[in-house]
């Protein structure tokens, strides 16, 4: 690693991912410092047993996949992995309704404004939607099915959800290059993907980055941030190798902070002392996006039997409920012998003797202030009782009040969130009707969970704000673009600016913020440094897509 860059990007998912590209392709030396480790399709879990090894720890399994912590009053799930959450998610890409934005958004920002934005991140993520078994006659995916059967018996229409995946076959990816096979219907989106069937991050927007000469340091966890000393100076980023031992620093007048909802807003909340001017809503408006989890186990109704929940993408159907109640509605699923991992949350015996006293006096120690821990491998056993590929699971993404408050705790200065169901009781309550409603309409046990053992919590895996955007540095760290107000050369493009629950995967609206900032980054920088490229080009000296 160099001294010095033109740009520094703090993480490597969907914001920092489109950051390092597009800042790549406009001439400028980018280096991204990532917390994680590159994975190859063949370093996923592929049984139960490995997937406690999938768990990340600094010190103890830096190599890990997914990033479990525990704060007071809920636990968030994250990515700790190059390429972010693109490698662990469920590849759906779909905008926020139009009247998400009428109401605690910056003026500059409305479902018109992004629409190009969103259309943009299609050039790299190019989402389809599930096609039919190539049978003859073709047929649905078993799950399809099912899905669809379970929605008309409670009178709604199921439709098939954007997808970044390839169904189209073995090929070059179009705006990388990089080799890609065709979705196998593996069912593994959610644990990672074997066969490069995703279009994620790491094969579309940091491959690119990195034809056009921008650095990706991998297991480089960032721990301090200095401003510059004078204007047009350089701001100090500290970190450490988490492979090699040691610390040490990078300069650059730039810096895009883009590691994550909870990575990002720890770093400022931390690094307030050192900036001064950070506006007091710094850690507001975090939201869950309205995220929980129900199931319909053994359904006796004849259209959805067999739904083979494990074959196919994770997700790939939706049930809108957003006029009604706020809300959608999703299939779940997971590979026939992960089955049993829903037991973590279904059942108080899923983990036992000294891993659940563990667990246990993890969660003590959370409530009286030690909290941002993580979950380790060493904590988490389950023993898998059931499988679920019989079974329906409901995923579901809501607009909760996103009125949760990140902070430092008053004694050990640990970060966490302070967060409670109380704004957000009507959305959760309709959750639970419908899941109902839905499992007894096809003779189905009904499960709903907010609530969840062995964490004893309610758990998210789509966090958002902390660090809010908004026109007014009294209400909101960034401005519309994500440049940090009050602070010259710093910007922040994650999921940590969205301020309010989006009501839908988060993704496509995180990529097409991304997206809209880093171009107005750019040309407040004045414009690319060699050549020039348009949304997806290419310099007219730097590789094609």
């Amino acid at each position: 690693m160099e001294a010095t860059y033109d740009a520094i990007v703090v993480g490597s998912g969907f914001g920092g991912g489109i950051a390092a590209c597009r800042l790549a392709e406009a001439g400028l030396r980018v280096a991204v410092l990532e917390r994680g480790r590159r994975f190859a399709p063949e370093d996923f879990p592929a049984t139960p047993e490995q997937a406690p090894e999938a768990f990340w720890h600094p010190t103890l399994n830096p190599d890990g996949l997914f990033d479990l912590r525990l704060m007071k009053d809920l636990s968030v799930v994250a990515a700790a992995v190059k390429e972010g959450g693109s490698l662990v998610y469920a590849n759906v890409q779909l905008p926020a309704p139009e009247d998400v934005f009428m109401q605690g958004w910056p003026r500059a920002i409305d479902r018109k404004t992004l629409d190009p934005y969103y259309d943009r991140t299609e050039e790299a993520l190019l989402p389809m939607t599930v096609p039919s078994l190539p049978t003859e006659p073709p047929e649905e995916l078993p799950k399809v099915r099912a899905f669809a059967a379970a929605g008309r018996h409670v009178g709604k229409q199921a439709e098939l959800l954007p997808l970044a995946v390839n169904f189209e076959g073995d090929r070059e990816h179009p705006f990388s290059g990089v080799p890609q096979k065709l979705c196998e219907n593996l069912g593994r989106c959610d644990i990672g993907c074997p066969v490069h069937a995703k279009n994620t991050v790491d094969i579309t927007y940091i491959a690119r980055a990195e034809q056009f000469g921008a650095e990706v340091h991998s297991l480089h966890e960032v721990l301090s941030l200095d401003p510059p000393a004078g204007a047009g100076g350089s701001w100090t980023v500290g970190f450490r190798n988490l492979r090699r031992g040691g610390e040490g620093e990078v300069k650059a007048p730039i810096v895009v902070l883009a590691a994550g909802c909870l990575g990002s807003s720890r770093l400022l909340l931390k690094s307030r002392r050192r900036l001064p001017d950070l506006s007091p809503a710094l850690g507001s408006r975090f939201s869950g996006n309205g995220d929980a989890l129900g199931a319909a186990f053994d359904p006796r109704a004849s259209e959805v039997g067999d739904p083979r929940t494990d074959f196919g993408p994770s997700m790939t159907s939706k049930l809108d409920y957003t006029a009604e109640h706020g809300f959608l509605l999703a299939d779940g699923g997971l590979p026939s012998n992960f089955g049993g991992l829903l037991e973590i949350v279904r059942m108080v015996d899923a983990i036992h003797g000294w891993r659940r006293l563990l667990l246990s006096l993890k969660r003590l120690a959370a409530l009286v202030g030690l909290t941002d821990q993580s979950i380790t491998h060493r904590h988490l056993r389950p023993s898998p009782k059931r499988p679920i590929a019989d079974s329906l699971v409901f995923l579901m993404i809501g607009r909760d009040a996103a009125d949760g408050q990140m902070r430092l705790t008053p004694l050990f200065k640990c970060f966490d969130i302070r967060w409670s169901r109380r704004g957000s009781e009507g959305l959760f309550t309709a959750m639970r009707e419908v899941t109902d409603k839905l499992a007894r309409g096809v003779g189905a046990e009904p499960f709903f969970a907010l609530d969840t053992w062995p964490l004893s919590g309610y758990i998210t895996v789509h966090p958002l704000g902390g660090c809010p955007m908004a026109d007014d540095p009294a209400q909101g760290v960034v401005d519309d673009g994500g440049k940090v107000h009050g602070y010259e050369g710093l910007y922040v493009l994650d999921g940590s600016i969205v301020p309010t629950a989006l009501g839908v995967n988060p993704s496509k609206t995180i990529a097409a913020l991304a997206e809209r900032g880093v171009e107005l980054l750019i040309e407040r920088t004045g414009g690319p440094r060699t050549g020039g490229t348009g949304p997806g080009g290419t310099r007219p000296d730097g590789p094609s897509a």
